[in-house]
């Protein structure tokens, strides 16, 4: 990576260099079949690997010495054999020296590629264009090397052509004079400025936009606009902050839907914070500690999702209540988080303020209740001894229908519930729960001591719109769960009960045994993605573009294949890119709920709108923070 990192600095340096005419050349004697071994045979090795043939040619007539520039000179033929064995999957590649005409040497390298089209054959050696452009082009590189390779050649004197044919191949030419005279030593007319030895370069203030640029650079335009911040526009109160106030967080990076946000926030008597993305808003969390967040799902670099997640997994936060809004429905995903509640935008003022007062009502809590529904004594007790303290009110008991009535009569916060009852099924419970109006809804978690089946879980799921179901298989488990539907500060509990939740959250059952795809073309990030999932328990599948990806899909479902849990999408990869490897994985139904995370090499908001209308159920743009993933992966991970 640093070495690719320098020699793009180094293209660009160049390529400045030229553009502004201070790019110089150094002429010396240059001994031409020493120079061409030189530049060769370290080219060898590289066309071994693809079983391509290089050959070297001088024909008779060549001068044995020339007087030009060696390093210049080098560099223009070093990236055309470079870019004829990057562009070349099979037969030959020719370096051919020879005399076109009276003083004059020419250097023609050819290969057996893929060829370009003619309309493409002069877009070629502008800067930074490609003639496969696109996210999902076959060959990397960044545009630059045939730019200042023509603007080099001019330097020498000379000049540097294409000839080819699409699927035949391609012949670049390098011509230059044998004996290079400089500037110097023929001074050229006054009016004449060094801009005129570049006919094809670009002047500074038509360079090529930011679209074009590699890797997120580009050149500043001549006017440059400053795009809106969301702190210019909506002024929160973190420089006024009183802390005996009622402080609310509000991460939104929509400056209009803000602004409404902040404005009902102060109407409330709230202070109110903004941040626009979710690095910002889980930094102000945990630097100012809101009483109670309002948060976007889809923020400019982080989903929502994963920040709520990552609150919820913060002993300094986890207590503070969370209401969620959104575009998209991922009401099921946020409430079994932890959110409190989630609004579908564009929402109406009344549904603001009840989300307002219903945080308010939570934070404000003293007292909160939770109902446990068990039919075994000592189960009873014991669950009482292990959740119940001064904050938190108990109240068990032994059958569905008494729970059925304190359900009419009382608000819990919060219901533990076995699925062996002696009146009825813990089914049967639900079932009634969700036919009849008068009964609330708390969040239920289920406590059984045995693994359920997949038919239970399923059936288990038939109430998962309207009642969060959770399935806690151990005391530790059962305490987490419910301390984050209680919001309770996680500093007020016993030191046991902290060392219980501790060994809860190094266990993350969740991961353990599932199989994740990661489909990403850069072995770098393969490694690093890899270090980073399988200490969790993951088993990591690679594909390293869309076409392999759909290929070991098909694989997972034969019967010597392993399920696939979730995938990890780059975007820009070869032969087939990220959307349209997900726009054909949900044409078929077999995988049309399989989540996929997609992996957006920069933070544009059009971007994550692509990636989640060609199918994606999430999105994290590069570079990747490791706990954000994380996030993620424990937010879509399939239950």
């Amino acid at each position: 990576a640093g070495n690719d990192l320098l020699r793009l600095i180094n293209d660009i340096l160049d390529l400045a260099k030229i553009e502004a005419g201070q790019a110089t050349v150094s002429p010396e004697p240059v001994a031409l079949a020493r120079t061409l071994q030189a530049l060769v045979e370290p080219m060898r090795p590289l066309a071994e690997e693809k079983s391509l043939a290089l050959h070297c040619v001088v024909e008779a007539g060549v001068p044995e010495n020339l007087h030009t520039d060696p390093q210049r000179l080098g560099q223009v033929l070093k990236n055309l054999l470079s870019n004829a064995i990057k562009f070349t999957s099979q037969g030959d590649i020719t370096l051919r020296v020879s005399t076109p005409a009276s003083g004059m040497v020419a250097f023609a390298v050819s290969d057996t590629g893929i060829g370009i089209p003619v309309h493409q054959q002069e877009l070629i050696f502008d800067a930074f264009r490609q003639a496969d452009g696109s996210t999902h082009r076959k060959y990397g590189g960044t545009g630059l090397g045939l730019s200042i390779s023509r603007d080099l050649a001019h330097l020498l004197g000379g000049g540097l052509t294409v000839h080819s044919t699409p699927g035949a191949g391609s012949t670049f030419t390098l011509a230059i004079p044998a004996t290079l005279i400089t500037p110097e030593e023929a001074p050229a007319p006054a009016t004449e400025s060094p801009r005129t030895l570049l006919p094809h370069t670009t002047p500074p203030q038509q360079a090529t936009s930011a679209s074009a640029a590699p890797m997120g650079l580009a050149q500043a335009p001549a006017a440059p606009v400053a795009a809106p911040s969301l702190h210019s526009s909506v002024v929160d109160d973190r420089k006024s902050t009183d802390p005996h106030a009622r402080t609310i967080l509000v991460v939104e990076d929509d400056v209009r839907f803000a602004r409404i946000l902040h404005e009902l926030a102060h109407e409330m008597g709230f202070q109110c914070l903004m941040a626009a993305s979710g690095s910002d808003g889980l930094a102000a969390a945990l630097q100012y500690l809101p009483d109670a967040v309002v948060l976007d799902v889809n923020l400019p670099d982080f989903s929502g999702l994963g920040v709520l997640d990552q609150l919820k997994r913060n002993p300094l936060t986890r207590h503070i209540p969370v209401h969620m809004v959104s575009v998209a429905d991922y009401a099921k995903e946020a409430l079994e988080r932890g959110a409190v509640g989630y609004a579908l935008k564009p929402v109406k003022r009344e549904e603001l303020v009840e989300a307002f007062q219903r945080l308010e009502a939570k934070f404000t809590q003293v007292l909160r209740r939770v109902l446990v529904v068990e039919d075994d004594e000592n189960q009873r007790e014991s669950m009482r001894e292990l959740l119940g303290n001064s904050d938190v009110q108990i109240v068990a008991v032994e059958n569905a229908q008494r729970a059925l009535a304190l359900l009419r009569s009382t608000t819990f916060d919060c219901m533990v519930m076995d699925l062996s009852l002696p009146d009825m099924s813990g089914y049967e419970l639900l079932e009634q729960m969700a036919e009849q109006e008068d009964v609330a809804f708390p969040p239920v978690i289920v406590y059984t001591g045995r693994s359920l089946t997949l038919e239970q879980e399923q059936q288990l799921r038939r109430f998962s719109k309207s009642i969060i179901i959770k399935d806690a298989r151990s005391p530790e488990r059962l305490l987490d769960e419910v301390t984050l539907f209680l919001h309770q500060v996680e500093s007020t509990l016993t030191d046991d009960h902290r060392r219980m939740l501790q060994v809860a959250r190094a266990r993350d059952a969740s991961l353990e045994g599932r199989t994740v795809l990661v489909v990403e073309d850069d072995v770098r990030n393969i490694f690093a993605l890899s270090s980073v999932l399988e200490p969790t328990g993951i088993r990591v599948e690679i594909a390293r573009n869309g076409i392999e990806a759909l290929a070991a899909l098909e694989h997972a479902q034969t019967p010597q294949g392993k399920q696939v849990d979730l995938v990890l999408m780059d975007i820009m990869m070869p032969e087939m890119d990220g959307f349209t490897a997900m726009r054909e994985i949900r044409k078929n139904a077999h995988w049309r709920k399989l989540p996929i995370i997609a992996l957006t090499a920069k933070a544009m908001k059009d971007d994550q709108e692509k990636c989640l209308a060609a199918g994606a159920n999430d999105y994290i743009a590069k570079p990747l923070d490791v706990e954000k993933l994380l996030s993620l992966v424990r937010v879509w991970m399939p239950k």
